[in-house]
């Protein structure tokens, strides 16, 4: 860890521990008329006080702060600075704390700055980073049963990648602040961590997984409504694709070497209730709508086709597949004045947040 993200932890540590010592008195209520022996009473406190007053204002108030700084910085752990993660990729390995791996993913999914010009709110930060360690949390879990069940370890190619541009130290404070103030929090369903699934935006609604993964069980995921979406700059796309290109990839999905002619226009779209793409049929053959748009690079299989002599054309809505927290929608209901805890509300029914413990 640099002295840098010590330091902010430090910082960080304090603030904290200095909000949980606050406690609120209840002063009298009660009126007391006015007197003169009250008033002899007052001046008389003032006059043997003030001396006192100015010592503490001016004289080792710094060094009693100091002193409950350095106490606080010890009574306060961080959870996430328990458990280890090892990225491997093809550049090498890294191991790190699940706090600085947690801060830099972060950064990685919701960048600084997007295409867009999207500029995240710091509660929806916070979303995300209890998505990110309900992943994490998920994977130590599962490997408990080979492991220590303090460390887990990741292939991450991109992990590698992103570092190429580190944070500046402005940059970091903004994902370290989201990391630390859910310290150790993850989402839970049913006494287990959830299948935290996020994508950057929604065709306006949300997936239900009863109907994108039948016979799995994750009824958090019900399907909610997105209407500010649509006011995202990438919310609509369009792709033309040649009749030459769009046949050879059509044979590839399909492992056919069928002609033009048996190839074009010759599909069978079904959807889901938020109008995904269910399943591509061709020929008595079938593929899934998420491997189908992967194929033809499209933003979201929420699409529709047009053919024309010697082209087809997607009109595509929404960025991702769609199942889980729509990243541009947690950001606008940020921006509207709800805590992470609600936009996570929303988007998983019924789950919970707990602390690892």
């Amino acid at each position: 860890m640099n002295k840098d993200t010590s330091t902010y932890n430090e910082m960080i540590r304090g603030v904290w521990m200095d909000l949980f010592r606050i406690v609120l008195k209840k002063t009298n209520k009660r009126k007391y008329s006015n007197s003169p022996g009250r008033d002899v009473i007052m001046v008389l406190l003032f006059v043997f006080l003030l001396p006192y007053v100015i010592s503490c204002l001016w004289g080792h108030v710094g060094e009693e702060s100091a002193i409950l700084f350095r106490r606080t910085e010890s009574e306060k752990e961080w959870i996430d600075e328990n458990y280890e993660v090892e990225i491997i990729g093809q550049w090498g390995k890294k191991r790190l704390s699940m706090q600085d791996y947690l801060v830099e993913k972060l950064e990685m999914v919701m960048p600084k700055e997007t295409e867009s010009g999207i500029l995240y709110e710091p509660e929806a930060l916070k979303a995300q980073a209890v998505l990110l360690r309900t992943q994490l949390w998920s994977a130590i879990v599962s490997d408990r049963e080979d492991g220590d069940g303090t460390s887990v370890t990741l292939q991450d190619d991109a992990f590698f990648h992103w570092e190429e541009n580190p944070l500046t130290w402005e940059e970091e404070c903004l994902y370290r602040e989201a990391v630390c103030e859910t310290d150790g929090i993850y989402l839970s369903y049913e006494g287990k961590p959830v299948k935290a699934a996020f994508f950057p935006i929604s065709n306006g609604r949300t997936r239900n997984a009863s109907e994108v993964m039948p016979g799995e069980n994750y009824p958090y995921f019900a399907g909610t409504e997105c209407e500010r979406d649509l006011f995202a700059s990438e919310y609509q796309s369009r792709l033309c694709v040649s009749k030459r290109e769009y046949c050879r990839l059509m044979r590839e999905i399909f492992d056919t070497d069928a002609t033009e002619e048996a190839l074009w226009d010759s599909l069978e779209l079904s959807y889901d209730s938020a109008e995904y793409v269910m399943s591509v049929k061709w020929n008595g053959r079938s593929c899934s709508g998420e491997i189908f748009r992967d194929v033809f690079g499209l933003n979201s299989s929420s699409f529709r086709m047009e053919w024309g002599e010697e082209e087809v054309t997607f009109y595509v809505r929404g960025v991702g597949h769609g199942l889980g927290m729509s990243q541009y929608g947690a950001n606008e209901k940020a921006v509207s004045g709800d805590t992470f805890d609600q936009i996570l509300q929303d988007y998983f029914f019924q789950a919970e947040l707990v602390k690892i413990e």
